[in-house]
């Protein structure tokens, strides 16, 4: 890291920020590709932000200052990514985008206190991990697990629909949970609220198989009158 007696110069100081922006939007761009919850517009604004501090102190001169501030940075930025972890039943959500917000601000704190190709990397690894690592591990959970490990997976379908389609939806969950070596133990339905009802099963299966829950769930939300369909899973030991 360079240093300079009266401050970082305009010129270097601009072009990291110019740099930290291009590596906070390439970064952004892929998140807002999948339509996640920081995308373009949240990561571009950590990268500089967090830029934006680590120049502070070559601004005044000081050298040994930029390690304390990017430690700052760290700490700001957990707060931030907290914020977008949401549990949803039995789901924790968001764990994927905080650590991209805290990662994200490592390229700018790398690209603010003048590592400008390490940040480029740091970058670069970001979004080949969020592309290509994440389908990867999708896969992985889809791979059919023997009950001989111990442990059931519970999931639920949850199925929001029009009040008339509510029967369909039912028969059709029913129908289709019986095909396979899942368990229905629970089949609830909310009461109507401005025409549409929510639907609920509750499904238990020895071991693990996401491909037969996601087969049920692309089933039910192809029937007419359903709005959405999701599934959530847990494991747990027996």
């Amino acid at each position: 890291m360079e240093t300079w007696a009266h401050g970082l110069p305009n010129g270097v100081f601009f072009t990291r920020l110019a740099i930290a922006t291009a590596l906070g939007l390439a970064i952004g761009f892929e998140r807002q590709w999948r339509q996640r919850t920081a995308g373009l517009h949240t990561l571009t604004l950590v990268a500089v932000g967090a830029a934006l501090f680590c120049a502070i102190p070559g601004l005044g001169g000081k050298v040994s200052d930029p390690w304390r501030v990017a430690a700052q940075v760290v700490t700001g930025v957990g707060f931030l990514a907290g914020g977008v972890i949401l549990r949803q039943g039995l789901d924790v959500r968001g764990l994927t985008t905080a650590a991209t917000l805290w990662a994200t601000a490592a390229v700018g704190a790398l690209v603010g206190s003048g590592f400008e190709l390490q940040g480029a990397v740091g970058a670069g690894v970001i979004v080949a991990v969020n592309a290509f690592v994440q389908p990867l591990a999708t896969s992985i959970s889809r791979i059919p697990r023997p009950a001989s490990e111990n442990f059931i997976t519970t999931y639920v379908l949850r199925v929001t629909c029009a009040v008339p389609a509510q029967k369909s939806v039912r028969e059709c969950i029913i129908g289709e949970v019986g095909k396979t070596s899942l368990t229905l133990l629970e089949l609830n339905t909310s009461a109507a609220t401005n025409g549409s009802v929510a639907i609920v099963a509750n499904l238990n299966k020895p071991g693990r198989d996401d491909g037969v829950s996601e087969r049920i769930r692309s089933e039910i939300a192809a029937l007419p009158g359903v709005a959405s369909a999701s599934t959530e899973s847990a494991e747990h030991v027996v």
